[in-house]
């Protein structure tokens, strides 16, 4: 029998560069029955790690890396040039995640915006009218003559009937056509329920069917975003000739999704919701490692994130659409999965105390709470938690 024991354990970058193997805190014991079979059994107060001032410089670099990877991301999403949303990103989730992902969007294909209805117009006639649009903009000219006092009231109600008139007419014009739409849209969804038909060919008609009726969805509602547009530069050059070309301002209840619920004036519809969330998180995350603070933190935060990467992606053989192969060949094993297991080796250990400010913040408040709530009985407690 065969005896051997390896005592490890953490310091900070400061204290590590330059120290071997001391201070005895986690005993690891293997046991050598015979040539074949090892059993190893491990037996401590509480668990410790060594590393070498390479291994720690290491760790360090790869923290620092990963951190800026983050925060650059986030940060270039600011850009207005680009464009970001999330959306982009999202709608074409795959595999058998990618419902989940489809839900979190507002009204992705259209079909409550494009929600058809009858009202009666001033004459008391009946006229069609996209009941979302017209409720939007019913609120928005109500905020409009609120918000400037100033302008005639005669010259605003000009602008409005005539853009109302034209989103009535359109409606009028399109109706036959969205119905045949959303019927169309409707037996595709059904056999796509009924059919369990996972082969290529089929995986790749139910796609390219999908994205050609959100195609079509987007023709009809981005025009009359347009529409929506125009109305409020026209209204908004009535009060200040500088206001002229703003749009943005008329949202709809579909777009609006959970925060119809909760309004609020800085964020107006759901998909900006989640589009701040994903520049300001991956900022954060980027910061903060790079900072070395609440590293652990920042970490598990890019780990969660990562994994709805690696959801809405699934780079799994069979799987269509594939992923492109001008950024590799992948099978299960992506870019994003081997950033996470990094991330996720980054939580498990105290890198953040190697050259980062988590040094400052355990020395001053984590080492005491560690004493105070240790489990490893008073008489361990001090030597525990100071080199921990």
């Amino acid at each position: 029998m065969r005896l051997c024991q390896v005592r490890l354990f953490a310091l900070p970058l400061t204290e590590a560069v330059g120290k071997t193997l001391a201070s005895p805190k986690l005993s690891v014991i293997i046991t050598e029955t015979s040539k074949i079979k090892r059993k190893i059994h491990v037996s401590s107060h509480c668990s410790k790690y060594s590393f070498c001032c390479v291994a720690v410089t290491l760790i360090v670099l790869l923290r620092l890396v990963i951190g800026w990877h983050f925060f650059y991301e986030g940060l270039h999403k600011f850009d207005p040039a680009e464009g970001f949303s999330a959306k982009g990103f999202l709608g074409i989730s795959k595999g058998p995640t990618a419902q989940f992902y489809y839900n979190f969007l507002p009204d992705l294909d259209g079909i409550e915006r494009l929600e058809i209805g009858t009202i009666k117009d001033a004459g008391g006639k009946d006229a069609k009218t996209f009941t979302a649009y017209e409720k939007a903009w019913d609120e928005y000219y109500a905020r409009y003559l609120k918000k400037y006092p100033n302008v005639k009231k005669e010259d605003a109600d000009a602008v409005f009937n005539r853009y109302l008139a034209s989103l009535r007419a359109g409606a009028a014009d399109t109706e036959k056509d969205i119905a045949a739409f959303k019927g169309s849209r409707e037996r595709f969804l059904q056999t796509k329920a009924d059919l369990k038909n996972d082969t290529a060919f089929e995986q790749k008609r139910r796609w390219d069917a999908m994205m050609a009726y959100r195609s079509e969805a987007e023709k009809w509602t981005g025009m009359l975003d347009k529409m929506g547009g125009g109305l409020q530069s026209d209204l908004g050059r009535l009060a200040n000739p500088e206001l002229a070309g703003q749009s943005g301002g008329i949202v709809t209840d579909p777009e609006k999704g959970y925060l119809r619920y909760l309004p609020n004036p800085f964020i107006k519809t759901q998909m900006k919701a989640m589009d701040m969330a994903v520049m300001y998180g991956l900022s954060a995350i980027g910061l903060c490692m790079m900072l070395g603070f609440c590293n652990r933190l920042a970490c598990l935060g890019g780990a969660v994130f990562l994994v709805n990467v690696v959801l809405t992606t699934f780079p799994v053989p069979g799987v269509y659409p594939p992923l492109p192969t001008a950024v590799g060949n992948f099978m299960f094993v992506s870019k994003d999965v081997v950033e996470l297991v990094a991330m996720l080796f980054l939580a498990s250990i105290p890198a953040g105390r190697w050259a980062g400010l988590d040094y400052f913040l355990w020395h001053g408040i984590g080492e005491k709470l560690c004493r105070r709530f240790c489990k490893c009985g008073k008489e361990h407690a001090k030597e525990c938690c100071t080199k921990a």
